[in-house]
């Protein structure tokens, strides 16, 4: 019987530290899973708006002024070519988090960009009106609902 007793003590501390080393494999999976979605949308969201922004003029930006204060949407136009020395302009883009059912989307012209976007800040400093600077947060909870957040600061030389 002291032997049963034993082999059961045994047995409970082998299957308790399995389990403890089965549910932190499990909560690092689902952390290193959530991270690497927030990468991504980060990714996207940076790329989408370098690639529009160095296209765009800085005298074409009309709601992000030279004056160092952060800015929650930018709106601005980018060139579509060259005539006759003379530039020809689309028509305007706009970046801005969405509300509503678009909630916490970083969207382009009313298009999703990214998601799980919290914030999206802009702005541009009187000594470099050239250079947008831009900060973007996104956070999402893991399945054991803990609350994760990357953030990701760019600056993005306007065109001439």
């Amino acid at each position: 019987m002291v032997e049963v007793l034993v082999m059961v003590f045994i047995y409970s501390i082998i299957a308790g530290a399995c389990y403890v080393a089965l549910m932190s494999g499990n909560t690092f999976w689902q952390v290193t899973s959530v991270e690497t979605e927030l990468q991504q949308e980060l990714r996207k969201g940076m790329d989408a708006m370098t690639e529009d922004l160095r296209q765009a003029g800085s005298s074409s930006i009309t709601d992000v002024p030279a004056d160092g204060v952060w800015y929650t949407t930018i709106t601005f136009k980018i060139c579509t070519g060259v005539s006759g020395g003379s530039i020809s302009w689309s028509s305007n883009i706009q970046y801005v988090l969405g509300t509503g059912a678009n909630a916490n989307r970083l969207l382009r012209g009313g298009k999703v960009v990214a998601q799980d976007i919290e914030t999206l800040q802009i702005r541009r400093k009187t000594s470099s009106p050239n250079i947008v600077e831009v900060s973007l947060l996104a956070q999402k909870n893991t399945s054991g609902s803990r609350l994760l957040s990357m953030n990701s600061n760019f600056s993005v030389k306007l065109r001439d």
